[in-house]
């Protein structure tokens, strides 16, 4: 999987949000507002090839969680931006 380069991370009003880079004006039922572990995740795994597994690594070495736990997460977190478009398989 790969994190589509036309996407980036904003800061906007105090908000975490991933918004498409380069396009005028925001269309509001486009914008996914992140917690810290997505950010984190979006972050840490932008602009290279990686699976589930490493999404869930990233989790077990910043938060005090299991592995099944982070793999859990690690899904949902993939699986909703599949859905939007914002990960590449």
């Amino acid at each position: 999987m790969k994190i589509n380069p036309k996407y980036k991370v904003r800061n906007i009003a105090g908000e975490k949000m991933i918004i498409q880079q380069g396009t005028f004006g925001a269309d509001m039922t486009k914008i996914i507002s992140l917690n810290d572990s997505a950010e984190l995740l979006f972050n840490e795994l932008s602009g290279r090839e990686f699976d589930i597994c490493d999404a869930a690594k990233v989790l077990v070495e910043n938060y005090e969680i299991d592995e099944t736990t982070a793999q859990t997460d690690a899904e949902k977190w993939a699986d909703k931006l599949i859905e939007c478009g914002i990960i590449e398989k």
